[in-house]
């Protein structure tokens, strides 16, 4: 078993531990904002386990980013 094979393993219990006290909804949309963030770290070749209180900061930050771009605007052109 190679380095990135015990990393995967690794990740893939750690996440599984994480999901397993959640159920019904509550899990699904848990699983959701988990797998954002863990692309979010992939595409910044950032191993998701390694992240720091900076890198989550980063990570709610352009959370906010994004969601503000890609929010309806209200009738008088400013973000509801």
């Amino acid at each position: 078993m190679s380095v990135i094979d015990h990393a995967d393993a690794a990740l893939r219990q750690a996440v599984a531990a994480h999901l397993a006290r959640y159920t019904g909804q509550t899990r699904t949309h848990t699983e959701s904002d988990l797998r954002a963030f863990l692309t979010w770290c992939t595409q910044r070749g950032m191993y998701p386990l390694t992240a720091h209180r900076v890198h989550v900061e980063l990570y709610v930050r352009w959370m906010q980013e994004t969601r503000r771009n890609n929010r309806p605007r209200s009738p008088g052109g400013c973000p509801s």
